[in-house]
């Protein structure tokens, strides 16, 4: 809670030492809106990894609930009051998953992070625009992590905005708020699943470009303007070139468009399990139900292949490998197991 206090003030000390431009509310968003660092997920092949982890993002994440009905759409806006561009950085999409060398990425982090003087840990691939950078680890400081920034810079007056909305409930809020996490202009994208939690406030969503080509996984929670280590999933996804931590199940040639899914990051006891994923599916699936025994159930919809959900369960006699994921048609027939 002390880093969020920390962050919040950070905030409204921006805001408050620039002059704001005048804001309009009703012309800046009308149409709704992990780079991971140690939070293990388990592959779909079964491999069971990091429980401990997963364990800690549960605690950390409680009553969470999946989003019920279909998901609604990002609106157009002007960014000018929004964002600034970064001298030799890309706007927009255009930069998202471009390669660049370790100085240019530390290079980046300053600007969001100036007081920041630690190197990073080196990633097994990258850097690019919207990966997540581990900070060296040092006895007796913090854990951070950083977003290798896009060339979006936001604004004092969207500084502001989010200083007073750090949990927004609406799509457009929920943008924003990525759109702060990366540095990509997001706002106009087009959201295509969500889910939320009722008690803490943490949201998951995920936003298609207006080109198509590319795709944002959002985490939202208190902790992530600042690098914080709760919530960690944010990631930024060329569609038409998928990398290493894209988390395919079925490869971007060989079908189109490629399949997608973080695994399963549940954790829990018997009192109440908390499970959460993201994903993109082929075929006319319209519900995944998760299941984790005969009257421990739910069903996630599916809207043109994306889902999204946080589901915190009941107590139930199950295990964590109970858990049984399964995607359905409008009949009721099986489209994909998934777990």
């Amino acid at each position: 809670m002390e880093d969020v206090r920390e962050v919040s003030a950070e905030l409204h000390r921006l805001a408050e030492s620039e002059e704001l431009e005048p804001f309009d509310t009703g012309a800046l968003l009308a149409r709704g809106h992990r780079g991971r660092r140690r939070r293990k997920i388990v592959a779909v092949g079964g491999a069971v990894t990091g429980v401990a982890a997963i364990a800690l993002a549960a605690t950390l994440l409680p009553g969470l609930i999946q989003a019920g009905g279909k998901p609604p759409v990002a609106g157009d806006q002007s960014s000018t009051a929004l964002f600034e561009s970064v001298q030799g950085i890309p706007r927009g999409e255009e930069g998202v998953g471009q390669r660049m060398t370790m100085a240019e990425a530390q290079r980046r982090c300053a600007l969001r992070f100036p007081d920041e003087k630690r190197g990073f840990e080196k990633p097994y691939d990258g850097p690019f625009v919207g990966q997540r950078l581990s900070y060296t680890i040092t006895i007796g400081q913090r854990m951070r992590m950083c977003t290798v920034p896009g060339g979006d810079k936001p604004t004092a007056a969207l500084l502001a905005q989010v200083a007073k909305d750090p949990l927004p409930t609406t799509p457009a809020g929920q943008l924003r708020h990525c759109s702060v996490q990366t540095w990509v202009d997001v706002t106009g994208w087009r959201v295509t699943a969500s889910a939320r939690s009722s008690e803490t406030g943490a949201s998951l969503l995920t936003a298609v470009s207006p080109s198509g080509k590319t795709a944002i996984a959002c985490e939202i929670d208190k902790s992530t303007l600042d690098g914080g280590m709760i919530t960690q999933g944010t990631t930024l996804i060329p569609l038409d070139h998928l990398r290493y931590d894209s988390n395919v199940y079925t490869h971007a040639t060989a079908t189109a468009p490629a399949q997608l899914w973080t695994g399963v990051n549940i954790g829990g006891n018997k009192s109440g399990y908390t499970t959460l994923a993201w994903g993109r599916i082929n075929g006319n699936a319209t519900r995944i139900q998760l299941r984790m025994d005969a009257k421990t159930k739910t069903d996630v919809p599916v809207t043109d292949g994306w889902f999204a959900y946080y589901w915190k369960t009941p107590p139930t006699p199950a295990k964590i490998a109970d858990l049984r994921i399964t995607a359905y048609d409008r009949n009721g027939r099986i489209v994909k197991v998934l777990r």
